[in-house]
């Protein structure tokens, strides 16, 4: 299962720790919203092909 977790403000400890309790088997992908890595389509297209997305 592919997870997307993305953080508005960054990693806090209570989205750290809910991360770290993922499955290990799952592909877990961290994306930091402040810090603007990805275009707007880059964004969208890595949340369609997640099986789940998570947002903090």
């Amino acid at each position: 299962m592919r997870i997307l977790c993305l953080l508005n403000e960054g990693a806090d400890t209570g989205a750290r720790r809910w991360i770290d309790a993922l499955p290990g088997d799952h592909a877990i992908e961290i994306i930091e919203l402040a810090k603007k890595e990805f275009s707007y389509a880059e964004l969208v297209e890595r949340i369609f092909a997640a099986d789940r997305v998570i947002s903090w």
